[in-house]
């Protein structure tokens, strides 16, 4: 046994030693970036790493998902390395503002521009002693606007009542209180659109990640906007400004509402998760995973996706009913009633009935 210990201790230093070599590397290639004026960050780059990563697992026969992690950290690693000797002010494109830069989101849009070689600015007016609005709008040649989504529409505002005209959009995850605003700018020449990222701050890779994009009414404004991102690995969608807040009632409002109601029964019902999580199917397991992740976000942000969603009130009702149906199937000797709701179910996702 002490044989092997030793054998395992002696693979894990040439692993970190391997691992020291690669970020030596990194910053190389740093350097030949700085010199070439190219992004930090090549997203499409990334996302070949964890396919290889993936091809190598399977030909050695082990864990597909235990080699991206790992490479997901080296990228991490790599990126955070190269950062540090990427290019100075002047090989930088844009200069760009984040308004609510504190925040989470503010903070990850600023190292996502920051890697890719823009010149980032950040002001919060949540904040004391923060770059003044005016002065931050008068530098900049994009507006981020990462503000809470209350008081997203003054801010908005006010950007705009400055007499610069730089790029402005938001990100906001529900446009209802924006769209007079930002069509009424567009309307006066404003180069204005609007963003929704579909993902929170966490995402190290964005490989798989969807950024809704929002018309308002300047094309232009648009196409600038969309090319800030447009060499990333995200998944850019095109959705009406008009149908945005529906859709985000079902996409955000009532799987938020599904997993908190599971959430509170499973607390009120009386058996200790401890317990549950041991005798779990596998349906549960995957079902209390994303529950617990939705438990643990932010409450604040939560009740504001729900109450500024004017068709929040739809999809209780909705949801009410659901429920209130397969409850008066599940309750009574009444099979045949739960196999039409099943069957309800199926035709939505596969476009036929089931078997029965």
């Amino acid at each position: 046994m002490s044989a092997l210990r030793e054998r395992i201790a002696q693979i894990d230093e040439q692993i970190l030693s391997l691992i020291g070599e690669r970020l030596e590397t990194a910053v190389a290639v740093a350097e030949a970036k700085r010199s070439g004026k190219i992004p930090v960050r090549n997203f499409q780059v990334e996302v070949e790493v964890l396919a290889r990563a993936r091809r190598a697992a399977r030909q050695k026969g082990f864990d597909e998902e235990l080699a991206q992690r790992v490479l997901r950290e080296l990228i991490e690693a790599s990126v955070s390395t190269q950062s540090q000797h990427n290019m100075t002010a002047s090989e930088r494109q844009q200069r760009v503002l984040i308004v609510g830069g504190g925040g989470r989101m503010g903070r990850w849009l600023g190292q996502f521009f920051a890697d890719q070689g823009h010149q980032v600015a950040v002001t919060d007016p949540s904040r004391e002693n923060s770059l003044p609005l005016r002065v931050g709008v008068a530098e900049a040649e994009v507006v981020a606007l990462a503000t809470p989504l209350s008081a997203t529409p003054p801010v908005l505002r006010e950007v705009l009542s400055f007499p610069q005209r730089p790029l402005v959009f938001d990100i906001c995850s529900l446009k209802g209180e924006l769209i007079e605003i930002l069509r009424q700018a567009a309307s006066q020449g404003h180069r204005v659109t609007s963003l929704h990222p579909m993902f929170g701050p966490g995402p190290a890779l964005l490989s798989g990640q969807t950024m809704l994009v929002c018309d308002a009414g300047h094309a232009e404004a648009t196409r600038q906007a969309r090319a800030l991102f447009s060499h990333s690995a995200l998944s850019l969608c095109d959705l009406p400004l008009e149908d945005h807040d529906r859709v985000m009632s079902v996409v955000l409002g009532m799987s938020h509402a599904v997993n908190l109601v599971f959430a509170l029964a499973l607390a009120r019902f009386g058996l200790p998760l401890e317990q549950l999580g041991r005798l779990a199917s596998s349906t549960f397991a995957r079902q209390i995973q994303t529950t617990a992740q939705v438990a643990s976000e932010n409450p604040s942000l939560y009740h504001q996706i729900q109450f500024l969603n004017q068709h929040t009130g739809l999809v209780y009702q909705v949801l009410s009913r659901s429920l209130a149906d397969f409850c008066a199937a599940a309750t009574r000797s009444d099979e045949d009633r739960f196999v039409c709701l099943m069957d309800e179910c199926r035709q939505f996702f596969y476009g036929e009935k089931g078997d029965g």
